[in-house]
């Protein structure tokens, strides 16, 4: 059962991993569709954008939860970061 309310779109933008591509599919084919955006191989940071808040992520989203993690509320605007990782 999809959870997202209807008005509610999903983006992820992310570097492109075989794994993660197979994963992203096989949501689709069940639920509403997650657009994906191939961001360049230079970026290295993770970003979580809700509405107009943006998180800095300290870690991998793999890797959350198995240790230390730090989640940063960032003053930048969602458009600002966007435009930053292009």
């Amino acid at each position: 059962m999809d959870k997202r309310a209807v008005h509610v779109e999903a983006t992820i933008h992310s570097r492109y991993y075989e794994s993660f591509q197979t994963d992203l599919k096989k949501h689709n084919e069940q639920y509403r569709e997650i657009m994906f955006v191939q961001l360049p191989h230079r970026n290295h940071d993770r970003f979580l954008i809700i509405d107009n808040d943006v998180y800095l992520l300290g870690a991998s989203v793999k890797d959350m939860g198995v240790g230390m993690c730090a989640v940063t509320k960032m003053e930048a605007s969602p458009e600002t970061i966007l435009g930053l990782l292009k």
